[in-house]
Order: structure tokens, then sequence, then C-alpha cells
């Protein structure tokens, strides 16, 4: 029974029942208000950890969207970022082409950085008039029959003037077809300029050789020979999985659809040839397979270039 204090005052005159039944009276009132008091405590209680449990929830569902939208935004950052490495050009080619001088004994590749991905490549501006060399540029599709005729041809000749530091000279292979093989040869010399630069030469050599090898049954390079060129070429390991795994096939055909648009032809027969060199802003004309008139060529390249 709840404990009633009760004011004698109150019980004065009354009998001993009704002095009972008043003290019970007031006992079952002290029992109902401290029953309500303890359910008023409960309610309360109950608000007070549903509050709770509502802002956990809530903030259990903010940061879970949080997290969600900072997971979604950090793949996106990981694609673009793949997808901008996929695009960029090799390292030292810049321009989409390998930059190469000699200085009476050897041949050096120039270094530059990497073509990030859809930006413009610069381009070689000729300095012949005032450093007296001949700066020749190149733009050969690998796999096509010019460039066996163009190479057996000149390919000497070039690159005795460029070690002698007559000429210097920009190699930029290209898929003038578009074929699966010419984008697999460009891809590739683009993992030697990259990681093996001095042999970037040799690899240019050894894949136009198989064109040059093959020109009596008409059989040009092939993404098959690749094996062959990069052992000729003395690949390292690095090289050899930068090719197998095709790391520069998006700047390869990016740098081919430049050149078609780039190359300064002087004439409708050099855009479809594989084969198209210009010399201090002047692009040759005459035929892949006369030496003379390639020399003469060069020779009146330089003579303009310095003159006056």
């Amino acid at each position: 029974m709840a404990q009633v204090k009760v004011d004698r005052s109150l019980l004065e005159g009354m009998t001993k029942r009704e002095r009972q039944t008043f003290v019970r009276e007031m006992a079952r009132q002290e029992r109902e208000r401290q029953a309500r008091q303890r359910r008023q405590r409960r309610i309360a209680g109950w608000s007070a950890a549903g509050a709770v449990v509502v802002l956990a929830v809530a903030g259990g569902i903010t940061a879970g969207v949080a997290w969600a939208n900072n997971a979604a935004a950090a793949e996106a950052e990981k694609a673009a970022q793949a997808a901008a490495d996929a695009a960029r050009g090799p390292a030292n080619m810049l321009t989409d082409g390998l930059l190469l001088t000699g200085d009476g004994t050897a041949v050096t590749p120039v270094s530059t950085g990497a073509l990030e991905g859809g930006a413009t490549p610069g381009k070689s501006a000729t300095d012949a008039a005032t450093t007296g060399v001949l700066d020749v540029q190149l733009y050969v599709d690998p796999t096509s029959a010019d460039a066996a005729t163009f190479w057996s041809t000149a390919g000497t000749t070039i690159q005795n003037a460029l070690t002698a530091g007559e000429l210097s000279l920009e190699l930029h292979p290209i898929a003038q077809t578009g074929s699966a093989d010419a984008l697999a040869a460009v891809a590739a010399f683009g993992c030697f300029a990259a990681l093996q630069p001095d042999a970037a030469l040799a690899a240019w050599n050894a894949m136009l050789q198989v064109g040059v090898d093959g020109a009596a049954t008409g059989a040009t390079l092939t993404a098959d020979d690749l094996t062959g060129v990069m052992t000729t070429a003395a690949a390292t390991d690095d090289v050899v999985n930068c090719v197998d795994g095709d790391t520069y096939a998006q700047w390869a055909e990016a740098a081919s659809t430049r050149a078609t648009a780039s190359i300064p032809y002087a004439t409708d027969a050099a855009a479809t040839s594989g084969v198209t060199v210009v010399a201090a802003g002047s692009v040759y004309t005459g035929s892949l397979g006369d030496a003379a008139a390639l020399s003469s060529f060069l020779t009146d390249a330089l003579t303009a270039a310095t003159a006056g």
C-alpha cells in the first residue's frame, strides 16, 4: 500500500471506520498519482529512445547516401583517369613523332613529354635557316609497299646524313590504311619511343626491312612480324609487355587520324601514298624509288631554307 501522510486535523470528529475509509481513499489516490507519473516517465523514455533511433537511422541513411555518392564519384574519376591513360601518347612523341639528331658519330633521340589524350600535338618548326641543319619529317605506313620502296631506295642515305648531323629526322609512323596490322605497328613503335628510344631507329629499320625483303612476293609487315622486329631491335621486357598489351593502341589510331588531316600534302598523290617526305616545310612529290630525285629535293629544300 502506498504510504500516505494525513494531516490529523482532517481526522478529527471521524469515527474509527470513517478514518480508515478516508485513509484508504487517500492511499488509493496516491497510488493512482504514482502510477500516472510512472506512465509519463515511460512514455517520455520511449519518445527519447525513438528520437535517438530516428536520428540514428536518418544519420545512417545520410551517411550511406554520402558514401554512395563519394564511391560513385571515385569510380567516375578512376574511369576517367583510365580513359585518359589509355589515350595518352608515348613519351618522347609530343608531336606524334620521334625526333632524332646526329652529332657526327651517333644518333640521339630527343626526349619530350607524352601527349595527353585528346590534346593537340605540337608541330616541328623548321630552324634550318639558323642552324644549317635540314629538318626532315617522314610520315610512313610501315605496312605499305610504298614504305618498302622508299626505304630500300633512300633509307641508308637518310640515316648516313642523320648520323653526320646534316639533317634531323622526325619519324611519324601512321596507319594510312587504318588496317589492324598498320595500327599494331604504329603502337609498337610508340612502345620503343617511350621505353627504349635508343632502339627506336633499329625497330623502324626492322619494320620496313620486312617489306623490303618481301618486295618480290608483295609481302609487307603484319602484326605477326612484330615479334621478329622486337628480337632484331633487342627489345627490353618492358617494351615486349607494352607491345603485347596494346598499350598505345588508342594513340596509334588517333595519331594516324591526326596525320591524315594535318600532313602538309602538296598533291593528291601524296595524300594517298604510304610515305610522305617533308623537308623544311616542303613536300617531296617525286618518285619514291628515285634516289637522285630525292637527293636533289633535299638539297633544294636546304638551299631554299637558308637563302638570304
